[in-house]
């Protein structure tokens, strides 16, 4: 897509429509009702008018100055929009074929190509390569699975906590585990200083010294040890960045694991060719068609676990479990209107939002 607009570069003037309490101008010049502007649906059609006008010719700009800050959003012209239009279209054949090669070629591997990265990292952390990574990416795409089946696929052995745990209580964990390959899944670890100084002395490469100092009778261990193991931590998302995550983050293997809706969809079908339980391929491809045709980029909790879902439910029953599908998909019905191509002036009635923001939420889909 970047290509495409790299390309489309045309060297036009800058053009700026703003709007203003006292009206809707161009470039200074009142063009539009020239009356304060409290009714928002006659500043849409002001601006549409301005838009058709000058968006040949100009760069346009809109800045709505009516607020504290001033929002601004870039018009593209009508050839850039048709060009981008194509190569969406272009896009989508291509799609499409890839996912037919998915279906018909028992060779693809589509699920090591985008797991490559962060499972040999994690093998590198299992044959004592890194003293440990850190695992960033959304539920649901493959992270715990994949990190170890990495150690698995190296031979070693590890231990796996998930959920949440107290200080005390990780480091009781820790001491416990010294001298093994830990992975922390989805833990609130990196919530407060206490857990990242231990996270921090343990990843240390000169000492590994972990202590804990406290004069709390709960405390079952000693209250100092040598850590001379690794750690995995699998995170959905990452924590705002302080002094002591980038401390942690330096000790360690980063890789943020980013899954567009296009990815998750080709994986779904590579998925589909693995045997699950009594599901035939045949019912198995029929599931994941009928989760690409009822998704969309706009589906918020779309991610690998609702094929799992779905064959449970077609399991459970195979006559309705389409019913039962279509409850668990969830879409952000203003970002499926985009989707659908609703015009802005459209969108912005039906929301009461503003334009700056249909266009935010059209740079989500990108």
């Amino acid at each position: 897509m970047n290509e495409v607009l790299n390309k489309l570069k045309i060297k036009k003037r800058k053009g700026t429509i703003t709007i203003t309490k006292n009206g809707v101008d161009f470039w200074g010049f009142n063009e539009g009702s020239g009356t304060p502007t409290k009714n928002e649906e006659e500043v849409k059609e002001q601006v549409d008018f301005l838009v058709k006008k000058y968006q040949e010719k100009y760069n346009l700009e809109i800045k709505d100055e009516r607020n504290k800050e001033t929002e601004t959003i870039k018009v593209k012209s009508p050839k850039v929009e048709e060009e981008i239009q194509k190569a969406e279209e272009q896009a989508e054949i291509e799609f499409e074929k890839t996912l037919k090669r998915i279906e018909q070629d028992k060779t693809t591997n589509i699920i090591e190509e985008y797991y490559y990265i962060p499972k040999q990292f994690a093998k590198m952390v299992a044959n004592g390569n890194s003293k440990g990574l850190i695992l960033y990416g959304e539920c649901g795409c493959g992270k715990s699975y994949n990190v170890m089946r990495a150690f698995r696929e190296s031979e070693k052995e590890f231990v796996y906590l998930s959920g949440h745990i107290t200080n005390l209580e990780l480091y009781h964990f820790l001491f416990k585990n010294r001298s093994k390959n830990i992975i922390l899944d989805d833990i609130n670890i990196l919530d407060n200083e206490i857990n990242l100084n231990m996270l921090k002395s343990c990843l240390n490469d000169n000492s590994g010294i972990v202590s804990y100092n406290s004069s709390s009778a709960k405390l079952r261990v000693p209250n100092k040890f040598i850590f001379e193991g690794t750690i995995c931590l699998l995170l959905n998302k990452k924590p705002r960045d302080n002094a002591s995550l980038k401390a942690v983050e330096s000790r360690v293997l980063n890789y943020e694991l980013k899954l567009s809706y296009k990815d998750k969809i080709k994986i779904i079908f590579e998925l589909a060719k693995t045997d699950y339980k009594t599901i035939s391929q045949e019912k198995r491809m029929e599931i994941v068609k009928w989760i690409k045709d009822n998704t969309n980029e706009a589906t918020n909790n779309f991610n690998l676990r609702v094929l799992f879902h779905l064959y449970e439910m077609f399991l459970f029953d195979n006559k309705n479990w389409k019913k039962l599908g279509e409850k668990i998909l969830v879409k952000n019905e203003e970002l499926d209107w985009i989707i659908q191509g609703l015009h802005y002036n459209e969108w912005c009635s039906k929301t009461g939002k503003s334009v700056k923001t249909y266009y935010r939420y059209k740079d989500r889909l990108k």
